[in-house]
């Protein structure tokens, strides 16, 4: 929390960093302590607006083997609480190779390039109920294997992630987690382009993600059933694609990233599929100050327009027929759209190990329109790390 936030072209997500053999069996305490001062809009009722947080990261690390080149680190991370938030364990492969067991903290795969968009401080859709759409969902969830393979220097690779069961929690050694009524998930990214010097860089790349359900409407249909097709589920697997690039020239970094979602879910009250477009830019002075700036544009296509009823979102109705072979009505695409747009600000001063950041995001359109969800939200962070 002492550092800010790196708005530079950094390497392929997953990656970590190779212990030296100086630092064999160490083991570091590091923590952070912070104050907030949060407002939001003046028709929100906001209460005490001062709040802290704290929390206490341990990490150890030590070599496999005798010059190998192989070292092993693991990073637990706890709450106000002493609550465990997130671990991980990682074995490096000589700086090549990295295989790691991460449960929630989600700095791998996907979810390290949900949006990879240069801020100074928070992201635009900071304090908000509805984020910008993005991928992440497989990897930020616990329990989840990935491999990162990258090229020496360049960094340029690819990173893999596998969660046998979605939806779970942290889990002790020789415990399962059950039934949790989701499927296996996978995710790829690839970097194309991961290059980073101190006054120049570049990051062009894709990422993917599925899950594979454990039942959806098109496997009953493939083995002659309906079963599962109706109301409820899945049509079919959920997948999801991102394309992002950065530049940075000198103390500029600029960066846009647009993903594509589709939940496969079959409720007619569901969004059928997200497509979000983000942009934004920072200007870094030295290692102490940052300022930034971005706007996204977020639009969710429902599944009312084309599986509502006659009471449903329509303007002038016509007969179709349902996958259950049943009379129904679909409406025009005046109601299966909306969108929602955000854009924000944030700004950080680094001193040593005490570090003063603020952030204000607004959020418009459709997102937003619940009557406990504010449509802006500014926040002065104040923290200390050791």
């Amino acid at each position: 929390m002492n550092k800010l936030k790196n708005i530079g072209i950094s390497a392929l997500v997953g990656s970590l960093v190779s212990l030296s053999a100086a630092q064999a069996g160490g083991v570091s305490v590091t923590g952070s302590w912070e104050l907030s001062y949060t407002n939001l809009n003046k028709e929100k009722v906001s209460g005490n607006k001062l709040g802290m947080n704290k929390n206490l990261t341990f990490g150890a690390g030590g070599d496999l083997s005798d010059g190998g080149g192989v070292t092993w680190a693991s990073t637990i991370v706890t709450s106000d609480t002493l609550g465990l938030t997130s671990a991980s364990m990682n074995i490096n492969m000589g700086g090549i190779a990295t295989l790691t067991y991460d449960s929630g903290t989600g700095g791998t795969g996907a979810n390290a390039v949900d949006n990879i968009v240069p801020t100074a401080w928070e992201e635009i859709d900071h304090g908000f109920s509805t984020g910008i759409t993005d991928l992440g969902g497989i990897s930020a969830s616990k329990g989840v294997v990935n491999l990162t393979v990258k090229a020496p220097v360049a960094g340029t690779g690819i990173s893999f992630s596998y969660a046998h069961k979605m939806g779970g929690d942290h889990l002790a050694d020789g415990a399962t987690s059950g039934d949790t009524g989701r499927g296996r998930g996978m995710d790829l990214v690839v970097d194309l382009i991961d290059y980073s010097s101190p006054h120049f860089g570049m990051r062009f790349g894709l990422a993917a993600e599925t899950e594979i359900v454990e039942r959806s409407c098109k496997d009953a249909t493939r083995e002659g059933s309906k079963a599962n097709c109706g109301n409820t589920g899945y049509k079919d697997n959920p997948y999801g694609g991102s394309l992002y690039y950065t530049i940075k020239v000198g103390p500029l970094s600029l960066g846009t990233q647009a993903t594509f979602e589709s939940q496969e879910l079959q409720a007619s009250t569901a969004v059928m599929n997200k497509r979000a477009i983000i942009a934004g830019g920072a200007l870094t002075f030295g290692d102490t100050f940052a300022v930034s700036y971005g706007t996204a544009w977020d639009r969710y296509k429902w599944n009312d327009a084309n599986r509502g009823t006659a009471s449903g979102v329509k303007s002038i109705p016509y007969g179709v027929i349902n996958l259950e072979n049943e009379y129904t009505f679909k409406g025009d695409d005046s109601g299966q759209y909306t969108t929602t747009r955000f854009h924000g600000y944030s700004a950080s001063m680094n001193i040593g190990p005490v570090a003063l950041k603020a952030t204000r995001n607004k959020v418009s359109g459709m997102g937003e329109n619940a009557s406990s969800a504010p449509r802006t939200h500014s926040e002065i962070n104040l923290s200390i790390a050791f």
